[in-house]
């Protein structure tokens, strides 16, 4: 993807997305979120780790749905909601996803990570904030994607990168391999694989 690619970060929190993004070189960024003192700890974060980002990052304090409104037809390349999703009612979920694909040039894309209700302990990272409406499983989020006119590329279980073994001591190994034995026996009892697991799911649609 060019590094001069209009990307929207929806709900952009403390500004991790941003963070990715300027490490990865990319240059236009637009990032809204609702909240002012969000905002200003992404800015913060992101001086505090050099990034000389004035004139890649403009921050917008609006509502998303407003945002969006506003913004004409076809305007970005790529747009990317992370962990906001599960805070919307079902009708604002489908009305959110409209409004992206409106937002995106014909061929953009969009990508989403939601809380992953596959896993059988999916209410231990679902409700312990109050503010999550909509559980998302993976047919759930492809019947979204699909309903608001996108194309799903990649929708698949998020997996953490494991840290190098160099760094791991015998007795984290050992406990890793228990733990990942344990949940390829009980995966194979629910009938699920043991990726999912997992507290995230991640997905890539494409405008149709």
């Amino acid at each position: 993807m060019p590094k001069n690619s209009l990307i929207l970060d929806i709900a952009c929190g403390v500004g991790y997305m941003e963070h990715y993004l300027l490490k990865k070189g990319f240059t236009q960024i637009h990032a809204v979120d609702i909240s002012e003192e969000q905002i200003q700890v992404a800015k913060s974060k992101l001086n505090e780790h050099g990034f000389d980002f004035a004139d890649k990052v403009q921050f917008y304090l609006s509502d998303a749905f407003e945002f969006l409104k506003r913004k004409n037809k076809n305007s970005y390349d790529v747009v990317t909601i992370i962990d906001f999703l599960e805070h919307l009612e079902k009708d604002k979920v489908i009305e959110l996803l409209d409004l992206v694909n409106n937002a995106l040039h014909c061929g953009g894309f969009i990508f989403v990570r939601v809380i992953n209700a596959d896993n059988p302990m999916w209410g231990r990272y679902f409700y312990h904030d109050f503010t999550h409406q909509t559980p998302f499983t993976p047919d759930a989020l492809q019947q979204c994607l699909s309903a608001t006119n996108f194309e799903v590329v990649k929708l698949s279980y998020e997996v953490m990168p494991l840290m190098k073994k160099n760094k791991l001591d015998l007795i984290t190994e050992l406990k890793r391999s228990i733990r990942w034995a344990g949940l390829w026996f009980l995966g194979k009892f629910l009938g699920i694989p043991p990726q999912a697991f997992t507290e995230n799911l991640i997905a890539v649609a494409k405008k149709r």
